[in-house]
């Protein structure tokens, strides 16, 4: 990324010299944290030529003249309710949808009128039931529908290796866009550019990243029950919060109703799916993919501690009937929602634990004891850990693109960079404090936990969003069939994992 900075900076640097800046302040209500780079990347930027946070705690971007003063509307194509009937957007467009929540309507409303005010575009939300296939009918034919895109992470990284998205670090956008901002994700662009390309990152442009990323929801009257001395909360700021404190907690409470079948409707200690095996991996600081000093993919999986890390997770895991339960499990009827039904043990009081992203905690208001929960990170695999880390389920993560066929790619960029820092002045906090805190948490721990441990440290891994080799579905096979042998799995899949990546990077590099 070192060469992508450079660029930046001369570009920057002509852009003072060679014009007046145009400031555009950003209208801001509250503060909220976002990613661990987000601090240092504000405090960096509050006086950077491109843009940041002024005096007044306001966000702005200088941008120079818009490159298409003619165009009117900034078309996004972004993901509907028609398929993906809880993963859809609602962060580009107004009135689409009763669920959308009323404060996070208004801030779309109000980030998109403040664009308007300010440059005279509107901005227009195009819905898909598949983002991914309406960009690549739109590559082929050419006929520029649209002038951004905004497909989950993998679609990305498809398009991106079939030649079918511009280089967000490209030169021809040091003008618009300064991924360095902090409404960009810093963490992210770091982890999913390869070989110094930017085909996609995400930040503040969508809330998509917050919703699926995964922490632990726990019921606060089973625990003071159960454990009365034990505060949750001062365990995870001792960095007590572990893998085995969870289990040892979970024991205690996992009973059988009396038929000596354990199933979903006993009582359990944490209710989970296997593909939450993967999440305690990332959790504990391991991770599947990384990459060199050259921005080049590697496998990470294979240490020493990595491979005990895995096999203790996976053998934990798999102790069904001792304190967790699996949705996968479940002996539901036909036409059963596994999901839904993980998701009523914790709503319906019958386990003391659930691994959940945030779309489903705003499920959780369905259920009749409300907010009587709480919110910790992922525990850590031991207390030689030194940090928590949030996984974020990036297969369901949203990322921004310019696809090569929209018409105008550096009028994409301006209006991507000016979405971007109104989105979060308005939307992110939207979401983040008045959605998220206000409405879906009820006490000031749990806004605690929010910002100084799972928001503050959320990671992303190659290899679930490119998923070479199929890596990312090691943990699943393995849980599926109830083995251990992580070694032997990698061993499997390893030339498959490196061909998939030399392929990868070649084709960046060409």
């Amino acid at each position: 990324m070192k060469s992508m900075s450079k660029r930046y900076v001369i570009a920057l640097l002509c852009l003072l010299l060679t014009m007046p800046l145009l400031l555009a302040s950003c209208e801001i209500t509250g503060e909220e944290s976002n990613n661990s780079t987000d601090a240092a990347s504000e405090e960096s930027s509050s006086n950077n030529a491109h843009g940041g946070k002024d005096s007044n705690g306001k966000y702005y971007v200088n941008m120079p003249e818009n490159p298409a003063p003619d165009i009117k509307e900034f078309r996004v194509l972004v993901t509907s309710n028609e398929v993906e009937t809880t993963y859809f957007s609602e962060e580009v467009g107004v009135d689409k949808y009763e669920t959308t929540d009323d404060a996070l309507e208004d801030a779309v409303r109000n980030r998109n009128n403040k664009v308007f005010g300010d440059y005279g575009v509107e901005i227009k939300a195009i819905y898909a039931k598949s983002v991914l296939e309406d960009v690549r009918l739109d590559v082929m034919s050419t006929i520029g529908g649209f002038d951004a895109a905004i497909p989950f992470l993998p679609g990305c990284a498809t398009l991106a290796q079939e030649g079918s998205l511009y280089d967000l670090a490209d030169e021809q956008f040091a003008p618009y866009i300064d991924l360095s901002m902090p409404w960009w994700d810093q963490n992210a662009t770091e982890s999913l550019s390869i070989a110094d390309k930017v085909y996609f990152t995400t930040g503040d442009i969508s809330i998509m990243q917050k919703i699926v990323s995964v922490a632990i929801t726990f019921n606060k009257e089973m625990l003071a029950s159960n454990w009365p001395e034990v505060d949750l909360y001062e365990l995870v700021r001792n960095g007590e919060w572990t893998l085995d404190k969870m289990i040892e907690l979970s024991k205690a409470v996992t009973v059988d109703d009396g038929d000596g079948v354990y199933t979903s409707k006993d009582q359990w200690g944490l209710s989970s799916s296997y593909t939450d095996s993967i999440m305690f991996y990332l959790a504990s600081g391991e991770k599947l993919i990384t990459k060199d000093n050259a921005d080049i993919p590697q496998i990470a999986i294979g240490s020493e501690r990595s491979f005990t890390v895995a096999v203790d997770i996976l053998t934990d895991l798999q102790k069904t009937g001792e304190w967790c339960i699996h949705c996968q499990d479940f002996n539901l009827p036909e036409g059963g929602d596994m999901w839904k039904e993980s998701l009523n043990i914790f709503g319906e009081n019958r386990a003391l634990f659930r691994t959940s992203a945030f779309s489903a905690i705003k499920k959780l208001r369905n259920y009749p004891k409300g907010a009587d929960y709480g919110v910790v990170p992922m525990p850590k695999y031991d207390t030689n850990q030194q940090d928590y880390f949030t996984p974020c389920s990036a297969g369901l993560a949203n990322g921004i693109v310019i696809p090569i066929s929209v018409p105008k790619p550096e009028f994409s960029a301006f209006m991507i960079e000016v979405m971007a820092c109104e989105a979060k002045n308005y939307i992110t906090d939207a979401y983040y404090t008045t959605v998220l805190k206000t409405r879906d948490m009820d006490s000031a721990e749990d806004e605690e936990m929010l910002d100084d441990y799972v928001f503050n440290n959320v990671v992303y891994d190659l290899g679930i969003i490119y998923n070479f080799g199929k890596v990312s579905t090691m943990f699943y096979n393995l849980m599926s069939n109830k083995s251990t042998s992580i070694a032997s799995e990698l061993e499997r899949i390893k030339s498959i994992i490196e061909t998939d990546i030399e392929e990868v990077v070649l084709g960046y590099q060409d």
